[in-house]
């Protein structure tokens, strides 16, 4: 009975962790954070660094109605980035400021790391894509809750933000949760805008 139970227990543990599998022998995975996101193949951190304006995102409490956004990357020393985001609540009132920090883990491609604007809490993050010059870019976190499109300029073209969104949706993310910031008064209001 003992070398039963044991070889229960051993089996049980075998298969902890693993996900769904067919009679195939696929392995399908129990959630959408074991699917793994698609990150660049490489990130030139200096090309990188600078203002980017932040185009969309899956709103969420700490930046949704926010309006002008655009966050400013520098390098430090230590070999993180500082991460200042500025945005306004209303397009009449002066502009807020929250500091981040940057931790860049994967050096091999620059593309994968964690970010925090509250220490010590660390969330996950991958640039998804990156164009050739270094003009426009999606940011996404493994539980496809949270995502960001951004430019170097406050407009992008539909033809991009489509392209974009296509990105997105290739790593799983559902595009219909995607709301674009307004960047300009004339757009607050209207579809697709938060």
């Amino acid at each position: 009975m003992k070398k039963l139970l044991l070889l229960g227990v051993l089996l049980l543990a075998a298969c902890a962790g693993r996900g769904n599998i067919d009679e195939d022998g696929f392995e399908f995975p129990d959630s959408i954070e074991d699917v793994p996101l698609l990150p660049v193949p490489y990130l030139d951190l200096n090309r990188y660094l600078g203002r980017w304006y932040m185009i969309a995102n899956i709103p969420y409490f700490a930046e949704s109605g926010n309006k002008e956004t655009y966050v400013d990357y520098s390098l430090r020393e230590d070999g993180m980035l500082d991460d200042v985001l500025t945005a306004r609540d209303e397009f009449d009132k002066k502009p807020f400021q929250k500091h981040g920090l940057i931790d860049v883990l994967n050096r091999v491609n620059n593309a994968e790391g964690r970010i925090t604007f509250l220490q010590p809490l660390w969330q996950d993050y991958a640039v998804l894509y990156i164009d050739e010059n270094y003009q426009y870019t999606v940011i996404g976190h493994p539980n496809r809750n949270y995502c960001w499109i951004f430019s170097r300029t406050p407009e992008m073209s539909d033809e991009v933000y489509g392209r974009l969104l296509a990105v997105l949706s290739a790593n799983h993310f559902d595009t219909g949760r995607i709301l674009k910031i307004p960047q300009k008064p004339e757009q607050l209001g209207l579809p697709g805008f938060q």
